[in-house]
């Protein structure tokens, strides 16, 4: 049981019950006690009124205290009781209804009751109150302890059987409150069993006390997330096969052709062009992908600096003029002084080149392509503007998934460009946007400026 939740907050609701009833039978027990002493002092205060008239009056009229005592017998006899008449000096005693404490001295013992003491005769305890009746004698009223017990006595098994109630009902309500608990436990249990077992779909009910409410949650989310990346591994793995039958298939055919002599002279020149440019493609999908791995895992190496980052965007606009020359692409930079960036410059250099290069391609001949810096609330922003054919509806966010290719891209690329700069650039803490605007797509790259 001990190893089970349920198990220990039942134990730990019997401990507290435990706990409680001890507690409360103490208190109870105490309040006994203190209503025995009380219930004692009223009771022979209540007797002792008439009887020290009786005795005052007997005294005055000359009358021996033993005949006085025995006057008295049989009515104290009646209610339980005790009358002693015992000499004011010495404490000895001169009558006892009883008979049995004549010539005794009568030492009173506190019992801790206001005006109450005890003696002990044959083993049995008596409580009494004394006063004086005159300047020779003291009356005594006593009763035995036990008569005081009885009302005590008599509540007792009340009192345990309201005990043994309290506690049936508290371990009844204990164990509904632990079950009540462990039920979203136990069904979290089982839902995270079902998605080990391979049910991605496996969810849990969320319910419960807050912190099972909120591990409820965090593991549905959690399952949402591996679901999702499961489907985006699936996903991957379907668009690279697509991607790498491509050039295989033409690697494979035209080499087969070669080899069994299907293609001659000239032919041969241009089937092993065509292989090798396969092949450099290959090259290019594999070195991509591996690049971006790297960069999500967090596994490529990295040299952050302070990067002039206005510096780095000029250097990839003229390593890309070549490249936009031969598609008589124009681009216009308009180049602000801006804050610097902590990064690696390498790899910052790459995703300027990446988007120009993206954008160079999807423009038409004759067409401008405009690259703007700006400093924006603590960011660094950099604008990429081409006028080609735009982003199709609703692949804003698809552009930057891997393999993903407009209508108008070339055959021969492996659509890494994007999802590698949206990958450099997570890296350093920022993020890049498309949308479309008035005449063809904007960039727009976002990083954090150094402190």
């Amino acid at each position: 049981m001990i190893d089970r939740v349920a198990g220990r907050l039942f134990l730990s609701f019997l401990a507290v019950v435990a706990v409680s009833l001890v507690v409360a039978s103490v208190a109870i027990g105490s309040l006994l006690v203190r209503f025995e002493n009380d219930s004692a002092h009223q009771r022979l205060v209540g007797i002792e009124q008439p009887i020290a008239t009786a005795v005052v009056n007997g005294l005055r009229q000359g009358r021996r205290p033993e005949d006085i005592v025995q006057a008295l017998t049989d009515q104290v006899r009646a209610i339980d009781s005790r009358v002693l008449i015992v000499a004011t000096q010495g404490r000895r005693v001169r009558a006892d209804t009883e008979g049995r404490l004549d010539g005794h001295v009568l030492l009173p013992v506190p019992s801790g009751i206001p005006e109450v003491f005890t003696f002990r005769e044959n083993d049995e305890d008596w409580y009494f109150v004394q006063r004086a009746v005159d300047n020779a004698f003291t009356l005594v009223v006593a009763r035995p302890r036990a008569a005081f017990g009885q009302t005590v006595r008599q509540l007792l098994p009340s009192i345990g059987l309201s005990a043994a109630a309290a506690a049936v009902i508290a371990l009844l309500i204990a164990g509904l409150i632990a079950r009540t608990i462990t039920r979203p436990i136990r069904e979290l249990v089982r839902g995270a069993g079902r998605f080990a077992s391979g049910d991605l779909r496996a969810r849990v009910a969320v319910g419960g006390p807050s912190e099972v409410h909120e591990l409820g949650r965090a593991f549905n989310e959690m399952a949402d997330e591996i679901e999702r990346a499961r489907g985006s591994e699936r996903a991957f793995l379907a668009d690279m096969s697509h991607e790498l039958r491509t050039p295989l298939t033409s690697i494979q055919g035209f080499s087969q052709a070669i080899v069994d002599g299907e293609v001659q002279g000239d032919g041969v020149a241009w089937a092993a062009r065509t292989i090798q440019r396969e092949a450099r493609r290959l090259i290019r999908m594999v070195e991509g992908l591996l690049q971006v791995a790297r960069i999500e895992a967090g596994t490529a190496p990295e040299d952050r600096e302070r990067v002039a980052l206005a510096d780095v965007v000029q250097a990839a606009i003229a390593a890309i003029e070549a490249q936009a020359h031969d598609a008589e692409v124009t681009i216009r930079p308009d180049i602000a002084a801006v804050p610097g960036v902590m990064g690696d410059p390498d790899k910052l250099s790459q995703l300027f080149l990446n988007v120009l290069d993206n954008a160079v391609k999807h423009s038409p001949k004759g067409a401008a392509v405009d690259v703007g810096t700006a400093a924006l609330d603590g960011h660094v922003v950099v604008r990429v503007r081409d006028r080609g054919g735009g982003i199709p509806a609703g692949a804003e966010a698809r552009v930057f998934q891997r393999f993903y290719r407009g209508e108008n891209a070339e055959r021969d690329g492996a659509g890494l460009g994007l999802a590698i700069a949206q990958a450099i650039a997570q890296d350093h803490g920022g993020h890049i946007e498309a949308r479309n605007v008035d005449g063809g797509a904007e960039f727009t790259v976002v990083l954090p400026a150094a402190k």
